[in-house]
């Protein structure tokens, strides 16, 4: 069975690597079909393969012989490993369905707001929709953890945008209000001091180089992505960990 789960993660991974590239530009996820953005050429079925397909055309569009980003591939052995995840840690079928969807949400967002600093609203509010339908069929959390989810994580960072006069992109505070409604106010707020903390060790080499300043702007989305998937799966062991070290 999780052979199976990885093969599934592996063919959405592909397919996220369709969204990731096509809906910051306004186009059609479904048509036209899969081609090289270069020369055009129509991949062929055995050209979809994920991952294998890459290894076979040794990373080369076999059209035009145009390098392949070794990110395809990546995004997809991520995603199939991020669905093994899930499957191992939820049995129940409709928490490890959310949980499939969660994650596809946060990898999408994850490399699109890296590519064009954007986080679209098709993907945050929609997904915030998703999370707050699924609350009403799971046994873990209830609709009222959901909608609490939804304004407390939200609503923080609704309030660090208003006193950081404009420090906080709307995309982020809509992205956490969909965390939110997956995860309930106690690990979405959480998410976002985890996300913050690892926003700032991974600016201190910059810092510290004088590559980057306190002022210079960067992607905060995946980290908030980064820390909601990592409480999403170990939030316990970690909330633990905390009390025992702290408290």
């Amino acid at each position: 069975m999780i052979f199976l789960i990885f093969i599934l993660g592996l063919i959405i991974g592909s397919f996220l690597n369709v969204v990731i590239y096509r809906l910051p530009e306004g186009k059609s996820i479904v048509d036209p079909p899969s081609h090289c953005p270069v020369c055009g050429h129509k991949l062929s079925p055995l050209e979809l393969i994920p991952v294998l397909s890459y290894i076979l055309l040794r990373g080369k569009c076999k059209s035009c012989g145009v390098d392949i980003s070794i990110r395809y591939p990546v995004i997809e052995l991520l995603t199939g490993i991020i669905f093994i995840i899930n499957y191992i840690y939820f049995s129940d079928l409709i928490i490890l369905t959310g949980g499939l969807i969660f994650s596809s949400l946060l990898i999408i967002l994850t490399m699109i707001d890296f590519d064009h600093q954007i986080l679209p609203d098709k993907l945050t509010l929609g997904g915030l929709g998703v999370g707050f339908i699924f609350s009403f069929f799971r046994s873990d959390i209830t609709v009222i953890y959901s909608l609490a989810g939804i304004l407390a994580a939200g609503g923080l960072l609704f309030l660090i945008a208003l006193l950081s006069k404009g420090g906080m992109g709307g995309g982020d505070i809509k992205m956490m209000a969909m965390v939110g409604s997956f995860t309930g106010p106690i690990i979405a707020v959480s998410s976002i001091f985890l996300g913050a903390m690892i926003a700032l060790i991974a600016h201190l080499p910059g810092l510290v180089s004088g590559k980057t300043g306190m002022k210079t702007k960067l992607p905060f989305g995946p980290f908030l992505a980064l820390g909601s998937l990592i409480l999403w799966f170990w939030s316990e062991e970690l909330f633990d960990l905390y009390i025992n070290l702290f408290i």
